[in-house]
């Protein structure tokens, strides 16, 4: 496929469950768009000190609560049980960032992936640094360079930028509010996950959690000379191009089947099954 033609930032956390539940719908657009999209992964930051959640009304049971719905309504792999305690999502969030700040793409979307399936399918903690360096290591990279990027000057300033934009949705985002969550200026802010496209001097603004085909809808109006992919067929195809292990409900994303149909068709095929605490994730065999 041709150089990119349409920029895509892609605001969320990698602690947010409704950002892992999105992880189908991405899935589906870089199936269908491949190197005609360019998705730049921008952090909103949930929480920057553990208490965060606590003057939110917020507790750690609540999020165990919410995490076992969208398990059960989407069925990504979330372990479905509250964290032992609050986290800061700050520091996995400033790891991403200084990763994309002194990194690669494909290296900030690599470690971005591992952390939130530790976070979403193992229960691991966010801001520990055991789950940082093990994403790192996981993801190809150093983990004593990545932890030294996190501390940049560099990154600090492109983190504060990332978390300035997630609380500045324009005016199409502000017109859908139950989409956007309150900031604590007394603003609003985008949500987990919220997109931002643009194609020349266009720009559409998708806030909230949106089913994927609202995200082709939007590509069609923004880009309507990027030509999709079709549909792949059959789940090994989806197998042998995906780049990571992908989680049954992304595959039947990809295929647009339901889960119960991917998840047999994958136990039938030659797809290599491995297990987390949430769920299974296949790879090839």
């Amino acid at each position: 496929m041709a150089d990119a033609t349409l920029a895509i930032e892609a605001f969320g956390d990698p602690f947010c469950p409704w950002d892992f539940s999105a992880e189908p719908a991405r899935a589906r657009l870089r199936w269908r768009y491949g190197d005609g999209i360019d998705l730049t992964h921008r952090m909103i930051v949930l929480s920057e000190r553990p208490e965060d959640y606590d003057d939110k009304g917020i507790s750690a049971e609540d999020i165990g609560q919410g995490r076992a719905m969208l398990a059960k309504r989407f069925g990504m792999p979330i372990v479905p049980e509250a964290f032992p305690r609050q986290i800061a999502t700050m520091p996995a969030c400033r790891a991403v960032v200084g990763v994309r700040t002194h990194g690669s793409p494909e290296g900030t979307a690599a470690f971005l992936r591992r952390l939130r399936v530790l976070i979403m399918s193992e229960l691991m903690l966010a801001d520990e640094p055991d789950t940082i360096d093990r994403a790192a290591r996981e993801a190809g990279l150093d983990p004593t360079g990545v932890a030294a990027w996190a501390r940049s000057s560099e990154t600090a300033a492109a983190l504060e930028d990332d978390m300035r934009v997630a609380r500045s949705p324009g005016p199409v985002a502000l017109a859908m509010p139950e989409r956007l969550a309150g900031a604590p200026d007394g603003g609003m802010r985008f949500t987990c996950p919220s997109y931002v496209l643009r194609a020349g001097d266009r720009t559409l603004q998708a806030p909230g959690f949106q089913p994927a085909r609202v995200y082709e809808v939007l590509v069609a109006n923004i880009a309507p000379d990027l030509a999709p992919r079709p549909n792949p067929g059959d789940v090994g195809n989806v197998i042998d191009w995906a780049p990571y292990p992908l989680a049954t409900a992304e595959v039947a994303a990809i295929l647009e089947s339901s889960i119960a149909d991917a998840g047999q068709a994958l136990e039938a095929s030659s797809a290599v099954r491995t297990e987390t605490r949430g769920g299974p994730y296949w790879s090839r065999g």
